[in-house]
């Protein structure tokens, strides 16, 4: 038994029917892009920790080898030194501070660029997942009529046996199933060519896919989408890092404390004296400074100007992106009210063509109504049948970009 259920267990997972929650949860942790997204954000928060460190007192120790020939009383031939060094920036103008701040600014922006992804992927999923089953309600629509086709060329042979029916009817309606045979493998085509990229998008092939739908809307609030958050972020950045560039105008202080210790050997001396007298074994050193830039033709103000500008530039696009979003919200909104008035005609279309079907069939078997007839009413079911569930899932389609564009998560309202 155990040996069976691991026989039928591969099987089993590769059948497995998926839905649109499992195929995005699923990408949200193994789609490439999606992971790229979350290394970069990871990045800025390693670089907003290093920016932090930055107040923090410095430690340096090194060593050091020099040989010179020929050697003086105050030079030896070779010195060896080993020391260490303290330095701490004591005061900086606030530059630190900001560099802190536009870091933060360019952190939270990878955030919101890793959410924005994260949906637009999910969207990309959504649109495969639904055209998906409307390709495969449209192949199942084509076989019915193939089969159909099949059976009334079978019936039409048998009459031409008998002289009831001649090779031009014969040959129209296998020129109809032979076209219909094309639209079956091109449409097997397009389901294959969006079960790749569903398989691309989501890291999952599913045999088959479940019967999702999403929430209608109702009382969703409207807010900004992640696109404006980005710009805003960003322009915080370039704001901060424009006061970093000024912070130089103003007093910088600094201390330093470097401790040695020396070695020496080929020292020279002179009569009374004693080279290594005027060479100390150790050596401790303690700066302070301060200093501020005085003149620089506005070499600074005009860098300060310069991201100003393209701060004002993304909050150019900032305003934009507002307004875009603000217009394909109201576009999403209409679109729906237009599916919905589709789908009645859709429904309305598919009944009036399967009752013209069924008159029609009946009277062209007992020969009441030429093949031509009988074709334009089967050609018509077809359709009819194909649009109208492709017409629902036009429906979920446009319900998704609907809250998308509303800025919230569409994968938060499937059912």
């Amino acid at each position: 038994m155990r040996y069976l259920i691991l026989v039928l267990l591969p099987i089993y997972i590769t059948a497995k029917s998926y839905g649109l929650k499992e195929l995005i949860e699923h990408a949200s942790q193994h789609n490439e892009q999606v992971k790229s997204t979350l290394y970069k954000s990871q990045s800025k928060l390693k670089e907003l920790d290093a920016q932090e460190s930055s107040y923090y007192p410095t430690l340096d120790i090194g060593a050091s080898y020099n040989r010179v020939n020929p050697s003086t009383i105050v030079m030896p031939s070779e010195t060896m030194r080993g020391f260490g060094i303290f330095g701490w920036e004591i005061y900086d103008g606030g530059r630190r501070s900001a560099l802190v701040r536009a870091k933060e600014f360019e952190h939270q922006a990878s955030i919101f660029e890793m959410r924005a992804f994260e949906k637009s992927l999910s969207l990309q999923i959504i649109n495969h997942f639904y055209i998906i089953k409307s390709l495969k309600a449209t192949l199942a629509s084509l076989d019915a009529e193939s089969e159909e086709l099949k059976a009334q060329i079978g019936r039409v042979k048998s009459f031409e046996v008998a002289g009831l029916a001649t090779d031009e009817e014969v040959d129209k309606l296998q020129a109809v199933y032979d076209n219909n045979a094309y639209l079956i493998e091109s449409t097997k085509l397009s389901i294959l060519t969006n079960e790749e990229n569903l398989w691309l998008l989501s890291g999952i092939k599913p045999e088959s896919l479940k019967a999702d739908r999403f929430v209608e809307p109702k009382g969703v609030k409207y807010k900004r989408y992640e696109k404006t958050k980005i710009l805003d972020q960003n322009a915080q950045a370039l704001n901060e890092k424009g006061d970093a560039i000024t912070s130089a105008y103003l007093p910088q202080l600094s201390l330093q404390d470097s401790y040695s210790l020396s070695s020496y050997s080929g020292v020279e001396s002179i009569p009374g004296f004693s080279g290594g007298g005027f060479l100390p074994d150790n050596q401790n050193s303690l700066t302070i400074s301060a200093h501020m830039r005085l003149y620089d033709d506005g070499q600074l103000r005009k860098n300060r100007e310069a991201m100003q500008y393209q701060k004002m530039s993304l909050e150019s696009l900032s305003i934009h992106s507002q307004r875009e979003q603000r217009m394909n919200f109201r576009v999403a909104k209409s679109r729906m009210k237009t599916i919905i008035a589709k789908f009645k005609s859709a429904k309305s279309a598919l009944r009036s063509s399967k009752s013209t079907y069924s008159s029609i069939v009946k009277k062209y078997e007992v020969g009441l109504v030429d093949n031509i007839a009988y074709l334009d009413a089967l050609k018509k079911q077809t359709i009819s049948q194909a649009r109208y569930k492709s017409t629902r899932y036009d429906y979920e389609v446009a319900k998704s970009i609907y809250y998308y564009y509303a800025g919230a998560d569409p994968k938060d309202y499937i059912r």
